[in-house]
């Protein structure tokens, strides 16, 4: 799920009381969809919990995840966490090697810049 859907999705949530938490790589994006609370981490995408298999490291950063849901006592509240991929940057894939549908059709000129204007604006932040 993108972060715009998972923001609209936890002021939702938010709405009726429940309360939600993200995690992400990307914190600017994060801050901007101006999500009720997130953690923030530097892993690949589709990784952010860790590598695979490793039980242990999952574990801590869902327990760090619970413990800022239970402390945070503002809104918009964020924290970096102290976790580093454990290989370098440049062996590293952050991304994956073929864009999205809508990258792949962007770059064939297939895209009606005006409908997805329409479509996936933020109603409640202008500009978003």
């Amino acid at each position: 799920m993108c972060m715009r859907s998972g923001g609209l999705l936890q002021r939702k949530l938010e709405e009726f009381g429940i309360s939600t938490i993200s995690i992400s790589n990307s914190p600017e994006m994060t801050v901007r969809v101006a999500v009720p609370r997130a953690v923030f981490i530097q892993f690949p995408f589709g990784r952010l919990l860790g590598d695979v298999d490793d039980r242990d490291q999952q574990r801590e950063i869902c327990d760090d995840m619970v413990e800022m849901l239970s402390s945070a006592n503002q809104p918009n509240s964020y924290k970096h966490l102290d976790y580093s991929w454990p290989d370098p940057p440049e062996l590293t894939k952050w991304r994956p090697d073929i864009p999205a549908p809508l990258g792949l059709l962007r770059e064939e000129g297939k895209v009606d810049e005006e409908l997805v204007e329409k479509n996936y604006r933020d109603e409640e932040r202008e500009g978003l």
